[in-house]
């Protein structure tokens, strides 16, 4: 049998099993062999991984699409394959049916996007509750909720605001559905709001005032009663974005099987004295020294399930002075595997083989769509990411080619990057370059 790709002379590291010496056959987008080297067979291509690493492709289950610039798909799925990125989790957040949101989605990422993306649901009133039998039968199994937009917090958004019934309605209502999920956003928003009006007055500025404003408790306070929510209706629960220890003493506390933590890159790597100003909004908040200590310390012994980048394409001019009025949110899908090699393997002795699970094989698996992805597996997707740990460079905005035009981690040297990406069997990216086509990446990804 003649092949269509023949990846040689790399080290596959297989999530739950670890690093093994095989060449990967790819025929028709899927992974069709590994065989056991130097076992040689005919192929349109052969790669030569020329002793690096070779990971799953990496699956980042938190981004938000469509909210910066107007051809996201086109520019954020370059910067997701320059960061081996071979699919993304993209939060869709609208009022409206998301039958009509979903076909609008599918349509735009079809036309534009280099790499494979899913989508979560936000939801926000009763009448999509009401509907989740239908957008379960899309192929969509997991539903956020914003526990911070209550009242006018959402506006800006087009979210009418939340409560705590809403809340409860959606567990309930997931409780009876085992497959479907629930991710939330937690923060305290009542307690925000006392607060952040002390800090306007009082003349604070700068990131210290913005973590001032939401402080670990309040993010701590409402992840314990959405835990507890969840654990009475018998949901599944998708933790987003822990910043905290006090989160993190939540997620011990409560944990139960069927409950997944997220951490990003951002939370590992920089605090409330970082000197980027506004460009470092973000919600939760900025954190402490000892945050991201115990960030990295819940990443190495499994507390983490998944490292999600939050990414978001809004425009540098949009973060600048005051930060009350600064957009919150920004660009990290291209850094986020280069932050968990350097700082990681590198610097904390991280293992490969969990950089997988946390990168391929969990987000995999939590929002089904394992085995087609997640792994590297005969039968599988061909999302391969080839990374050359010995690589050290510096982070140039301008390499990362998201349509934000910066980066949080910019004159940043870092140690180990991803030399190739290739989504279902297509290579996407060699060498920091686009090399791959729309049409050669035409399937939207939904499962």
């Amino acid at each position: 049998m003649r092949y269509d790709t023949l990846v040689v002379n790399g080290k596959l590291v297989i999530p739950r099993h670890g690093v093994v010496q095989a060449n990967v056959a790819i025929q028709g987008g899927k992974v069709a062999a590994l065989l056991e080297p130097p076992h040689a067979v005919p192929a349109e291509e052969i790669i030569d991984a020329d002793g690096r690493y070779v990971l799953p492709g990496l699956i980042d289950p938190h981004v938000h699409l469509g909210i910066g610039a107007p051809d996201d798909y086109r520019t954020e799925t370059q910067a997701a394959a320059i960061g081996g990125i071979t699919c993304v989790g993209n939060f869709l957040m609208k009022n409206e049916p998301y039958e009509v949101v979903c076909a609008r989605d599918k349509e735009m990422g079809e036309a534009q996007a280099l790499v494979d993306f899913f989508p979560h649901f936000t939801v926000m009133n009763h009448s999509q509750i009401a509907s989740l039998d239908s957008y379960i039968g899309l192929g969509v199994p997991s539903y956020k909720y914003m526990m911070s937009f209550k009242g006018d917090e959402g506006l800006y958004m087009g979210v009418t605001g939340t409560d705590d019934g809403l809340l409860w309605e959606l567990m309930e209502a997931l409780g009876k559905r085992p497959k479907a999920i629930t991710a939330v956003h937690p923060e305290n928003i009542e307690v925000v709001w006392q607060l952040r009006k002390r800090l306007q007055e009082s003349g604070a500025e700068g990131l210290e005032a913005w973590d001032a404003s939401r402080p670990d408790f309040v993010e701590a306070v409402d992840l314990d009663k959405a835990c507890y929510f969840a654990q009475l209706a018998g949901a599944r629960l998708y933790v987003v974005h822990v910043s905290c220890q006090r989160a993190l003493e939540v997620v011990h506390r409560r944990r139960w099987p069927g409950m997944y933590a997220e951490t990003c890159p951002h939370y590992l790597t920089h605090t409330k004295h970082s000197p980027i100003g506004s460009l470092g909004k973000v919600n939760p908040p900025l954190r402490t020294e000892a945050d991201v200590a115990a960030l990295w310390q819940a990443v190495l012994d499994g507390t983490i399930d998944t490292i999600g980048s939050d990414h978001l394409s809004r425009g540098r001019d949009k973060k600048l002075g005051s930060i009350w009025k600064a957009s919150a949110g920004f660009p990290g899908m291209p850094t986020l595997l280069p932050v968990l090699l350097s700082e990681g393997v590198h610097k904390r002795g991280l293992d490969l083989v969990r950089v997988a699970e946390l990168t391929a094989y969990n987000p995999a698996r939590i929002f089904g769509l394992y085995p087609r992805k997640g792994t590297i597996a005969i039968g599988s997707d061909a999302d391969l990411t080839i990374v050359d740990l010995e690589l050290e460079k510096e982070v140039r905005p301008e390499e990362l080619l998201s349509a934000a035009g910066y980066s949080s981690y910019e004159g940043w040297r870092r140690k180990g990057w991803p030399g190739l990406t290739m989504a279902r069997g297509a290579t996407v990216m060699r060498d920091g370059k686009i090399v791959g086509t729309v049409s050669a990446q035409v399937d939207h990804g939904y499962q």
